[in-house]
């Protein structure tokens, strides 16, 4: 087996570089001796062509190899091979953090892995991965519980990705692990990046924590979850993002009042309270949560319509812990008498419609003519009280019919142009 041998010399690597097998038999390997450095640099490829987990070997001291940017990648075509393939990776000061990539059940129809790891520039691990889109926990940023760096494995071109276990090391000095952070490092896990959902997998923290030799084993990844990027986080502070929507509106003599979470960690129940001047709360309703989910789940109650003037709501969540988490308050204006909703009137060559509006919802406007004939249809978004439309349009004098439909509130009102 032919190898290609690095030995106390280091390689800044800007172009391609293609290791493939010299003869049927035979392939290249890289081999790293005695502490030899090769930097990977420029958003440069190196790329190993030979499937086996030895492709990449240290010898003597060990050796290392810097990437420190996602785009600074070594590409493993891996294809249907299975074995424990590590990845000497060693940070800009000299530090090894070796990743590894222990792949039991192979993948299918050929294919590679994208691997590369980088420290952030700050505390806050910014910049973020391409694919990731925040670090939050309900609006509320969770970097400082976080080792600053990300690990990028991205599987590509399989027809079915491989399984197994993964090692993740880090740099225990303070540019990674303290400085501004607030982790403790015996509560390190492994939590990866739903680019399906586009967030942080909430309740599930994965791997072993090994906090005396500075790592996280036995972190395992299916075929079905092969996700690209991940962190290390202080497992009582993951990163979930919780709540996608909260919303109240009027539906006759009733208030809907919905919400939905796309993932939930350790929540056992909200409390929806109401109140009437928007200071003075209290307790309508208790609904049971979830528990642990990573999906997403619509929940719903209603409320009896027991005044005119405006009415709020907001929504608290407690954990099973006992903390609780409140989100904004939402405010609703609903009337029980429809009559009063709507009105509309020619003025010129304008028809002008004074309109209530209980909620959000849309507003269909739909004009006739005396024999029925459409004579123009229109969706607009109101805001809550008072709206008014000025529709201009030129008409003949005779009778109109205009049609107001908002949810289940509709009014027909006859308009005579003169």
């Amino acid at each position: 087996m032919a190898s290609l041998l690095v030995n106390n010399i280091e390689m800044r690597i800007i172009i391609i570089i293609l290791l493939f097998p010299l003869l049927g038999y035979t392939q290249e390997r890289l081999v790293l001796n005695n502490d030899a450095f090769l930097n990977i640099d420029g958003s440069a490829y190196l790329v190993i062509d030979n499937g086996n987990a030895n492709a990449i070997t240290t010898l003597g001291a060990g050796g290392n190899i810097v990437s420190e940017d996602e785009t600074d990648v070594i590409k493993w075509n891996i294809s249907n091979t299975t074995g424990n393939y590590i990845i000497p990776w060693t940070t800009n000061s000299g530090v090894k953090i070796p990743q590894e990539l222990d792949i039991t059940v192979a993948g299918s129809s050929g294919g590679s892995v994208l691997l590369s790891t980088y420290e952030t520039a700050t505390d806050m691990n910014t910049p973020y991965p391409s694919a990731v889109v925040n670090m939050n926990f309900n609006a509320v940023n969770k970097s400082l519980f976080v080792v600053d760096r990300f690990w990028h494995a991205d599987a590509r071109s399989y027809g079915t990705f491989p399984s197994g276990r993964m090692v993740l090391n880090y740099d225990p000095a303070a540019n990674e692990l303290a400085g501004t952070n607030t982790i403790t490092e015996t509560n390190l896990q492994a939590q990866r990046f739903n680019t399906t959902l586009g967030h942080w997998e909430t309740y599930i923290l994965l791997g072993t924590n090994d906090a005396a030799n500075d790592r996280v084993t036995s972190i395992p990844f299916s075929a079905a979850e092969f996700f690209q990027d991940w962190i290390l986080v202080d497992n009582t502070n993951p990163l979930p993002v919780t709540l996608a929507e909260f919303e109240v509106g009027c539906n006759e003599e009733l208030v809907d009042i919905s919400w939905t979470t796309t993932a939930e960690i350790n929540n056992d129940y909200f409390v929806v309270e109401k109140s009437y001047d928007a200071i003075t709360f209290f307790e309508l309703a208790t609904v049971l949560g979830a528990g642990n989910s990573n999906t997403t789940i619509n929940y719903s109650i209603t409320d009896n319509l027991n005044t005119s003037g405006p009415t709020y709501y907001r929504l608290k969540q407690v954990d099973f812990n006992g903390e609780t988490t409140y989100f904004e308050i939402k405010v609703v204006h609903c009337s029980s008498a429809q009559q009063e909703l709507f009105s509309g009137y020619f003025s010129e060559n304008n028809i002008v419609v004074d309109y209530l509006s209980n909620n959000l919802k849309e507003l269909d406007v739909v004009l006739y003519d005396v024999q029925g004939k459409l004579i123009v249809s229109k969706t607009i978004l109101p805001h809550y009280g008072k709206n008014k439309l000025d529709l201009p349009i030129q008409l003949s004098k005779g009778m109109y019919l205009l049609n107001l439909q908002q949810g289940t509130q509709s009014n027909n009102i006859k308009l005579v142009k003169r």
